[in-house]
């Protein structure tokens, strides 16, 4: 495993983080019996960043009885005030996490996105007591734009930005990536596969099952599918050179950006995530560097927008 400073603290996490979004069902079935040996696994596999959040459905209490037997002093938890981001709200989001999770602390408290009708101001104000209270140790924020950031960091210390960022979505190149490196705001990536597009499992005819969000997703069906599909062939033809899966590009394209502190894979078995950290292995830095310019030349050849199902999330 590979581990990288958050931001400007002196903690150092694991490259390939578990997200947890797809244990609760949102990209269809997934066997719950299974996720506890997922969760270990990754932890025995050197993962020690794990990010879960209020809204994800149950995943909280399945990473909870996941860390339980000694898991939790492993690993740098990560979760997120999701829905009510008032002071109030935020107070009875952590203590209904730190329960689900079976913890007396969050590791880095993230607000999941920015929310016009409640001053960030209140939100931060509230987080920044209860990390005096010791009970979150970092602060973190995701899906905000440069100016949600600075606003953000008047109030108190923001150490990440977890956003939306793949080889689909490389609308945080424009200003975000240059500003959190010169601030030393760790990046951290979700839907790093382009929420399974970019692993090269999709024919241009696939639907999406109804329990799927992605069948609601624009770009996820039609015309514009097929014409991600047809670039992401491409991208698929530059991996197959390297001797890597697509799923092991699309990591290391990101993992070629300092900037990236973790990269967040959501697998559903075990063999995905073992095919995930394994792109830690796969090449070199120099390596890494020369697949992000191929794939980058094939992108910018083409003139797809940006595949990002939110508007909010292109930062």
């Amino acid at each position: 495993m590979e581990y990288r400073q958050l931001g400007g603290t002196e903690e150092k996490i694991s490259a390939i983080g578990l997200g947890t979004w797809q244990l609760a069902g949102m990209m269809g079935a997934v066997d719950r019996s299974e996720s506890t040996a997922l969760i270990r696994g990754a932890i025995d596999g050197g993962v020690t960043f794990i990010d879960t959040a209020e809204l994800y459905g149950d995943s909280e209490q399945q990473v909870g009885k996941a860390l339980s037997g000694g898991y939790r002093d492993r690993v740098f938890l990560a979760t997120k005030v999701s829905k009510d981001f008032t002071a109030a709200g935020v107070k009875k989001a952590l203590a209904n996490s730190l329960k689900a999770l079976g913890t007396d602390r969050i590791d880095l408290y993230q607000v999941h996105r920015y929310d016009p009708l409640v001053p960030v101001e209140e939100t931060l104000r509230a987080m920044a007591s209860l990390q005096e209270q010791g009970l979150i140790r970092y602060c973190g924020v995701s899906n905000f734009t440069v100016e949600q950031l600075q606003r953000a960091r008047r109030v108190a210390p923001i150490v990440s930005n977890q956003i939306n960022y793949n080889a689909l979505n490389r609308s945080a190149e424009k200003r975000m990536i240059d500003y959190c490196r010169r601030e030393r705001i760790a990046v951290i990536s979700h839907s790093s596969l382009a929420k399974g597009i970019l692993s090269g499992k999709y024919a241009p005819d696939h639907e999406f099952a109804a329990d799927d969000e992605r069948s609601t997703f624009p770009g996820y069906s039609g015309d514009l599918f097929r014409r991600v599909l047809a670039v992401t062939g491409r991208l698929e033809q530059a991996a197959e050179a390297e001797g890597i899966s697509p799923a092991q590009a699309a990591i290391i394209w990101l993992l070629a950006r300092e900037e990236v502190a973790s990269v967040l894979v959501g697998p559903k078995t075990e063999s995905q995530l073992d095919e995930s950290i394994e792109a830690l292995a796969a090449l070199q830095p120099a390596g890494r560097s020369a697949l992000r310019h191929k794939m980058n030349t094939i992108l910018d050849s083409s003139d797809l927008p940006p595949l990002c199902p939110f508007p909010d999330q292109l930062v």
